[in-house]
């Protein structure tokens, strides 16, 4: 039988043109097929699925099973546990603390079974302010390898290191410590100093070949610390000033919360008991600490960069910025205001250094008191004590004397008793002399069985940042540091970890802490001469209509000379300078600079005022050279852009005749108010007019308060001053 070939192509060829033609009514019929088949099967599903009725009973019965099941149930013995060597364990549940959330006075310690201590949470700051100060420090002179000291004979008046009070020849324990100790950091000191005077040896002898009136030089020397210890107090340290430009940030820390966590988390029973708390000190565990305890803060900083937006956060050393300089004035600090002392706590306070002027520090008010939570609890305690005198004040037997009670009545309210005021706020327990004993009874000294302490709800905290520059901006923020109260008390923990570390740290502050730095150097439009005599009319050598009379306020670091690099720390005045259009503001000027000169213990001037054939007693100083441009060399100076007046010309137009003929004439007003524009170190167009500048109050207080410096610096070349010393006191 012969084999069909079949054209599997010529095949393919008609079932396609097939589906061309008939393709729609092939896929019509497909769709239809389908539908009638999932038609069919749901009818069908209707059809012979069971009555709702039925479902509801066999569920019945399935949860009657269950319930019977549930109820007769016992463990088998696949529900016992496996074997004690069972590699699956129960994992330990923290308990919540029961003393939280119980009342003190219903309940005692013996009724919970947990008593074990646990590690308190550390709170951080919840207000702060920071305040821009520019202070000229007292330190001592170190040579630049910080082996040698300057001295100046004689013994100290006022307590100065080195030498005991009142003048006395016998050296003492705490004189040789003092001694010892401005030599203790050499490697501090240079970095500090050098930030000071810089007194080469040639500008030391060109200090003293200057003649001044009515100053005779103290003997100065550079001595070694063997040396000055051997001087027994015949010779004392002498003194230069020392700029610094310091952000002060106070800010106010919720303490008695802080007691409050620990009274929990320790299963203690009063702020005695935690005040009094002790612990094995980290480096001696065989000593006791107190438990509640502040060792200082952790702070980070940033800093605005040109385009406005903040760097990354950077670990600023507090205390390794600021050792130099408290080393350099041999740790001298100046008091704190009696108004916040019982809210001051070890460990959280760094103080001021002492200054020349502590003026130049803020004041109380404006820092420490702005903060709204410290200065409702200095109200109340100065309302407190208001009433505690008035209770105090001793009162006659007419009026004490009670006709209902003829018994004798104390004459003030000076006992205990109801009404009298409470135990003074003691922030920090004592630990016993003894060695550490863990567990031992607590008990704040001077408090009764059973009385307890009432501390401040909030207390001061401060740290000082000496590393700023000006027209910058930074923030901070800070972390609590306090010592662990559980360290190495392993028996009276909740779990052995909690006994390791001896520090606690907070969370970093959430509060803004931020400071922008102004320009240090300032300009008014104001002609100063015209303002202290009327009849003022100008220098022939001054150009009115291309020059116009300013005055430029800047604060100086030193003077910036290369020949007479000394310090200052103080803002001073060119009352008058003529300045050009388009011409920088700041220039190099003479000016009265007060300066503080270390062999006359006093601020004088430089150089001194020499008048032939004039008596001493003129020989003041007229000023020394001094740049009142801006020190940061990238930042420009102001720039004065254009100004109009004093002398002002314009057309007249007036009508005339019958024809209403225009005349137009030139008027030139002599007396119109001058107005500036200047463009100020920020790339910022500053417009200025004679009228605002001239009775600017802060311009004014300013330069009466560098008058007056100058002034008293006069006084002080003349010979004037208490006991021959400086009026500004050193």
């Amino acid at each position: 039988m012969a084999k069909v070939k079949i054209d599997f192509k010529a095949l393919g060829q008609v079932i396609l043109n097939y589906f061309k033609e008939k393709g729609e009514k092939v896929g019509l019929a497909v769709c239809l097929a389908i539908m009638l088949l999932f038609g069919g099967l749901g009818l069908w599903g209707s059809i012979s699925a069971p009555s709702p009725v039925k479902n509801a009973e066999e569920m019945k019965k399935l949860a009657d099973s269950k319930s019977q099941s549930f109820r007769s149930a016992e463990p088998g013995e696949s529900d016992n546990p496996g074997p004690e060597n069972s590699s699956t364990k129960l994992a330990a549940l923290d308990k919540l603390d029961p003393t939280a959330y119980r009342g003190r006075q219903m309940f005692s310690e013996s009724e919970f079974i947990d008593v074990k201590r646990r590690p308190p949470a550390i709170l951080t700051v919840d207000d702060a302010k920071v305040s821009l100060a520019r202070v000229a420090v007292k330190s001592y002179m170190f040579n630049k390898d910080g082996k040698g000291l300057t001295v100046i004979k004689g013994a100290a008046t006022g307590g100065a290191a080195g030498a005991p009070a009142g003048g006395g020849n016998t050296a003492t324990a705490t004189q040789k410590a003092q001694a010892i100790r401005l030599f203790a950091a050499k490697k501090n000191a240079p970095k500090a100093t050098s930030e000071g005077t810089k007194y080469s040896d040639r500008l030391i002898a060109y200090l003293k070949n200057l003649e001044f009136s009515g100053r005779k030089m103290a003997e100065t020397m550079t001595v070694t610390a063997e040396e000055f210890e051997k001087m027994k107090g015949s010779h004392r340290p002498a003194e230069q000033a020392l700029p610094l430009r310091m952000a002060i940030v106070n800010a106010s820390f919720p303490y008695k919360a802080q007691l409050e966590e620990f009274r929990n988390k320790l299963k203690l029973g009063s702020f005695a008991e935690v005040l009094g708390d002790a612990t094995a000190s980290p480096e001696d565990p065989n000593v006791g600490v107190n438990a509640f305890r502040f060792l200082g803060m952790n702070v980070e900083r940033r800093k605005k960069t040109a385009d406005g937006k903040w760097e990354e956060w950077k670990p600023l050393d507090i205390r390794g910025n600021y050792l130099p300089f408290a080393t350099s004035t041999d740790f001298r600090f100046e008091p704190e205001d009696p108004s916040i002392a019982d809210f001051i706590v070890n460990g959280l306070m760094m103080p001021k250094l002492r200054a020349f002027d502590p003026e130049h520090y803020p004041k109380v008010d404006d820092a420490e008191l702005s903060l709204a939570k410290i200065k409702s609890q200095v109200d109340e305690s100065a309302r407190k004590d208001k009433d505690k005198l008035k209770q105090s004040k001793p009162r006659t037997k007419q009026d004490t004397f009670d006709v209902f009670s003829p018994a004798p009545v104390a004459t003030g309210a000076t006992g205990e008793g109801p009404g009298m005021a409470p135990a003074a706020f003691n922030p920090i327990g004592t630990v016993g002399a003894g060695g550490f004993v863990p567990g031992a009874p607590a008990m704040m000294p001077g408090l009764a069985q059973g009385q307890d302490v009432e501390p401040a709800v909030h207390n001061l905290v401060r740290f000082i940042d000496v590393d700023i520059q000006p027209g910058e901006s930074y923030e901070y923020r800070v972390q609590i540091r306090m010592g662990n109260p559980n360290y190495k008390r392993t028996k009276d923990v909740a779990s052995p970890s909690y006994a390791d570390g001896a520090e606690l740290v907070s969370e970093w502050s959430k509060i803004p802490i931020i400071l922008s730095l102004p320009e240090e150097q300032s300009c008014y439009l104001v002609d100063q001469r015209k303002e202290d005599d009327k009849n003022f009319k100008g220098l022939n050598s001054e150009d009115s209509k291309r020059q116009v009379p300013m005055q430029i306020h800047k604060w100086f670091l030193n003077t910036g000379a290369a020949t007479q690099n000394l310090s200052v720390g103080d803002w001073a005045v060119a009352e008058r300078v003529s300045v050009f259009r388009g011409e920088f503001v700041g220039r190099q000027l003479i000016a009265k600079i007060p300066l503080w000169i270390y062999f006359f213990e006093g601020f004088g001037l430089l150089p001194p005022k020499i008048v032939k054939g004039g008596s001493p007693a003129t020989k003041t100083g007229d000023g020394i050279l001094v740049d009142f441009s801006p020190d940061r060399k990238d930042r420009p100076d102001f720039l004065l852009v254009d100004f109009e007046g004093p002398e002002y010309t314009y057309d007249r137009v007036k009508s005339v005749g019958p024809d209403a003929r225009q005349v137009i004439s030139k008027v030139e007003d002599r007396d119109r108010m001058i107005e500036a524009y200047i463009i100020n170190p920020l790339g910022q167009l500053e417009v200025h007019n004679m009228v605002s500048d001239r009775e600017s109050a802060y311009r004014k207080s300013m330069l009466e308060a560098y008058r007056i410096r100058v002034k008293k610096a006069e006084d002080f070349m003349r010979g004037g001053g208490p006991g021959g010393t400086s009026p500004f006191g050193s």
